[in-house]
């Protein structure tokens, strides 16, 4: 009787503890270099659904900025609105690539992007095999899969004869959004039934809602529900797997996922050890362990991942008169020292202030020109600057910043410092007074230069508190330290080594109707003085528009002069103040907004790309949501996103994390305007 059950014993335990659960990492390993991070997210398949009956509540389109694929109500110009779908037709096609804004988790894996058919699923992810699909009872292997099946049937959007609109939008802040896809009065292929069905992504829950608020159709089977990626399983509503006749509208059923829940091991060098994603900042190679456990049956799995330190190289990131040097990583906490993808040292970044600290992905650049230079204004500044710029809260993120300099690059600015009339920075580690000559100068918002940045600029000195000015003998360079409220340009620069004959007291503006209205005020002891007054409309090359000469006694009293004639767009505006021996300077910069439906494009960085997401710069010239598309040297598109653009510089985050190795085309494009392209390098 043992001999018989011994087996049986065992292969019951063998059976309970063999993992169920498939788990993979994004990335599956990673190399950083010493004192960098890196945030690594964890999934875990197979995932099932629980089915309840809510509330019919779905969001009123009306209230929101809405992105409409189709509208036959002919309420634009006396014509319908139409997007040509990706794949098809509208009686049998898709929309390919649809950005959603955060990651949604479906049946265990994380997707970006959706693809909306005109009938009636919604699948994740950014193709699919098949315009059609409807017909069939759920689950079934045939495509489409991994879909949402919102009212699968035989739906027609072609020809204008009803009112049908299929539109997408979201609604809620992070980390509570809602995407919404809504076919509103859509016509089956037969007959004149239609029907309002909703479909609603929740943002970290990963919950599912299909509200239906009408079908009249009792002719055809229609297919409610979800399916996963292979069409081995799905959850339905009620009495809707492929019916003819639905009952109970107006309703509404939620589709809530299991609960995973994720442990990492050992703790070295986390941030923590639960959830789904954590940040790692081992000080040496790490392979970690994450489990996970399904809450709703018990299911197990486990992966590892390994994680790599490359040591941390004694040089300084970006070489003279070469590219722009960058690196997009979450900061630590504790602190992050970014470094380029050889290691070289760009910036240290130490979040501070509790509640307003820098948090999350922070894209850190450093540039050197080939010579301290004006950089379009009268001041000298040194060749070495930074662009800081994190991906959430921009203007309010507290931190303290550590720049490095090399002694070559103060002592190129001292040789030209007379030129500019401006004191010196330090000869060298015990130049106490070159020390405190020293400006660090901040320039708010967003801009490629000290000419066009968005914001206000302020100035730090030794004089500002948490300030300071070191050499690092052991390193052989300068070490910068600025505590900050907000990101953006640091450019280093000094004072005026001796009084100037003209002063500008201040610079500003007004509209008037089709005007841009200039006012200054400046004193003097020059006899004579000229104003040029510069305008520019992409903030980096200026042409003088009027010139005034003036006597000492009429500086005494304000300036004013108007453009009768700015240019479409964002208009720049500054002075070049000359005194009577030839000595000049620039004012600050103003801007003006003359509305159009332009935009162009200002930088994508870092480019060439590695293992982070780039972030393009659009300059818009009118408030419009943009298409953002990126496609292959072949034209196929590979992925899109859309954006909202304000007038002015925005700033837009790009998925380039995951693209593979090679040349890519970015194009921006929105309704009616020329679309703007520039190049992506991924390496």
């Amino acid at each position: 009787m043992k001999n018989f059950l011994l087996p049986g014993a065992l292969l019951l335990l063998v059976q309970f503890s063999y993992s169920q659960l498939t788990v993979t990492t994004t990335p599956s390993s990673a190399t950083i270099c010493n004192s960098n991070s890196v945030s690594i997210t964890a999934t875990a398949t197979p995932v099932s659904y629980t089915v309840s009956g809510i509330t019919n509540n779905p969001y009123d389109p009306t209230l929101f900025a809405t992105d409409i694929l189709v509208d036959q109500t002919g309420s634009v110009n006396g014509f319908p609105v139409v997007v040509s779908p990706s794949v098809g037709t509208l009686d049998d096609g898709r929309w390919e690539n649809i950005a959603i804004p955060f990651t949604f988790n479906y049946y265990g894996n994380n997707f970006n992007s959706i693809h909306i058919s005109t009938n009636g699923w919604v699948g994740l992810g950014s193709t699919n095999t098949i315009s059609t699909g409807y017909g069939a009872v759920l689950p079934n292997a045939a495509a489409p899969n991994n879909v949402i099946h919102a009212i699968t049937c035989d739906l027609t959007f072609a020809g204008a004869t009803n009112a049908a609109v299929l539109q997408y939008f979201s609604a809620g802040t992070a980390p509570n959004r809602r995407f919404v896809v809504d076919y509103s009065n859509i016509k089956f292929f037969s007959g004149t039934a239609t029907a309002n069905v909703q479909v609603i992504l929740y943002e970290t829950s990963n919950l599912v809602e299909i509200h239906t608020t009408s079908c009249t159709n009792t002719a055809v089977t229609k297919a409610q529900g979800i399916e996963n990626s292979t069409g081995t399983v799905a959850s339905v509503s009620t009495g809707r797997n492929n019916t003819t006749t639905w009952s109970g509208m107006p309703n509404a059923y939620r589709f809530t996922p299991d609960v995973i829940n994720y442990t990492w091991s050992p703790a070295t060098g986390l941030n923590t050890t639960t959830g789904a994603t954590v940040i790692a900042s081992p000080v040496t190679n790490q392979t970690y362990t994450v489990s996970a456990v399904n809450a709703s049956n018990g299911q197990t799995g486990n992966t590892t991942v390994t994680v790599t330190v490359d040591p941390a190289s004694y040089v300084l990131a970006a070489t003279a008169g070469g590219a722009q040097v960058c690196r997009n990583i979450t900061v630590s906490p504790s602190g992050t020292n970014y470094r380029d993808g050889n290691c070289n040292l760009i910036g240290t970044l130490l979040p501070t202030g509790g509640g307003t600290a820098l948090t999350n992905a922070v894209n850190a650049c450093v540039k050197v020109e080939t010579a301290a230079g004006p950089m379009g204004t009268a001041n000298l500044f040194v060749a070495r600057h930074y662009d800081i710029e994190p991906l959430i809260n921009a203007a309010t993120a507290t931190a303290n910043v550590t720049l490095y300099f090399r002694q070559t690059e103060f002592d190129n600015f001292n040789s030209l410092a007379p030129t500019y009339t401006q004191n010196l920075l330090p000869t060298g580690s015990g130049d106490a007074t070159g020390i405190s000559n020293l400006i660090l100068r901040q320039f708010h918002g967003t801009g490629t230069n000290p000419t066009n940045y968005t914001g206000a600029l302020v100035d730090f000195t030794t004089a500002t508190a948490g300030f300071s000015v070191t050499w690092n003998a052991t390193r052989s360079w300068w070490e910068v330290v600025v505590p900050v409220t907000g990101f953006s340009g640091f450019y280093i620069t000094t004072g005026p080594s001796g009084s100037l004959p003209v002063t500008l007291e201040y610079f500003k503006g007004s509209q008037a109707d089709t005007k841009n209205i200039l006012n200054w005020k400046v004193n003097c002891t020059s006899e004579n003085v000229q104003f040029n007054i510069e305008r520019s409309t992409d903030g980096r090359n200026y042409s003088t528009v009027e010139s005034i000469n003036a006597s000492r006694l009429r500086c005494s009293q304000p300036f004013e002069t108007a453009d009768n004639n700015p240019a479409p767009g964002i208009n720049y505006y500054r002075i070049k103040i000359t005194d009577e021996d030839g000595k000049f300077y620039y004012s600050n910069i103003i801007s003006f907004i003359t509305k159009q439906n332009g935009f162009s494009i200002v930088s994508l960085s870092p480019n060439p790309s590695v293992n982070e997401n780039a972030v393009l710069k659009i300059n818009a010239g009118a408030k419009t949501t943009a298409t953002i598309i990126i496609s292959d040297i072949s034209g196929r598109i590979i992925r899109t996103q859309t954006a909202p653009l304000v007038p002015g510089i925005n700033q837009v985050v790009l998925t380039t994390q995951s693209l593979a190795a090679g040349a890519y085309q970015v194009t921006v494009q929105s309704s009616s305007i020329s679309p703007a392209t520039t190049r992506l390098i991924k390496q």
